[in-house]
Formats: C-alpha cells, structure tokens, sequence
C-alpha cells in the first residue's frame, strides 16, 4: 500500500473520529461567578473515544495494523492534549447571575455563543505540524516504515492536513450549548433581596458545538 494511500485513509478516520467527538462533547465543570463563566482545563470532555474509533474504521482498511494503531494513538493523543487544557473566559454569559432573587440560579443557557477561537489551551502545541509529524514519525510501527524509506513527506503532509483542519474548524466553530447555574449564598430577604451566583457550575446541552465540520477534504 503507497503511503499516499495510506495517509488518506488515516485522514479519513480522523475526520469521521473527531466529528464524531465534537458530536458528543460536552461541558462539566469550570467556575461561575456572577454573570461570568470561566471553562477551566478538564471542563471539555467527550463520549468518543478517537483512538478506539480510528482503529476500528482503519481495520477494514489495507494500512498495516501496527501503523494504523500508531497513527491513530499520536492523532489522538494530540486532540485529547488540545481538549483537557482548553479553557476560556466569558464575562457576560449570564447577565442574569450578577442579581438573583432567589437561593439558587436555575439551570439557564448563556446569553452568547462565543468563538471557540476566544480560548486557548497549552495542549494545542501538540496540534502543530512540526511537533506532530516528529510523533508520528516516532509510532510505533513507523520507526520501521521509515527505515525502508518513503515515508517522510506522507508524514509531514499529514501533520500538515490536521493542523489546517484544525485551524479552520476552531475558526469557524462557536459555543452554543453552554448552560450555568448555581447557589445565591448572599440572598437573606428581606433586607437582601437579590445576589450574585456564587461558586456555580457549567453544563451544556445536547449540542455543544455549532460550525463547520472537522477535515479538509482533498481531492
């Protein structure tokens, strides 16, 4: 099998995996306080577990198993990093936190839709054309392929394609599923009929995401 060949199919498997983890991703954690809600490293978490998933739609492909299996753990290893360190401020998710005339906040959606963009994570190193292509170059099952030679340009062209997906994706993708609730510690009526959320919590509904979908496709 040419490694041109076998670039595309582990493409393939990424973008049907990763889509697949968007899907399912959901918020639990993070802080907030007042109308503000702050997604701290961890909050982001998925059903879909891409590594599994990659191997199983690689399986009923020609790539050799042992680099189908060692791609499919450095691509995932990679999103994972990128989605455990995410974490993004938002000032006015919840106007409605800063006076709430009641002990608690219900479960309410958040006023916006921020850019994915807005955020950041020290894991997205691991999304880097250079640093990725060192990983996958380094695969188990590819120290051997790339001793017979041939494989270093697919290499780079992958990390290349999952850098640009990513890039575009992140771009283009807002936060719409984002809901907050939380305790009103400083409500005593009635001399204090209104206060702030106070150490409240992030949830999110059924459909976190809203964009374009992940994978450049070409031709």
């Amino acid at each position: 099998m040419e490694w041109n060949e076998i670039v595309k199919s582990v493409q393939d498997a990424y973008r049907v995996a990763v889509n697949e983890w968007v899907g399912k991703a959901r918020i639990q954690g993070g802080t907030v306080k007042g109308p503000s809600a702050v997604l701290t490293p961890g909050s982001l978490v998925s059903e879909t577990n891409i590594e599994a998933r990659m191997v199983q739609i690689l399986a009923s492909s020609r790539v050799p198993r042992d680099i189908a299996t060692g791609l499919a753990k450095v691509l995932a290893d990679a999103w994972n990093e990128w989605a455990a360190g995410y974490q993004i401020q938002i000032p006015k998710a919840y106007p409605s936190f800063a006076a709430v005339p009641g002990r608690a906040a219900p479960p309410t959606p958040a006023s916006q839709a921020p850019s994915l963009s807005l955020g950041s994570s020290r894991g997205e190193a691991s999304l880097k054309s250079p640093l990725l292509a060192q990983r996958l170059a380094a695969a188990p099952g590819m120290l051997a392929a790339n001793a017979a030679g041939g494989n270093s340009d697919a290499v780079k062209n992958l990390a290349s394609w999952v850098e640009g997906s990513f890039n575009e994706w992140k771009a283009g993708t807002t936060m719409v599923g984002l809901i907050g609730k939380g305790p009103v510690p400083t409500f005593a009526p009635p001399y204090v009929p209104v206060g702030p959320v106070i150490a409240g919590e992030n949830t999110s509904a059924a459909v976190l995401f809203a964009g374009p979908r992940f994978g450049k496709v070409i031709i």
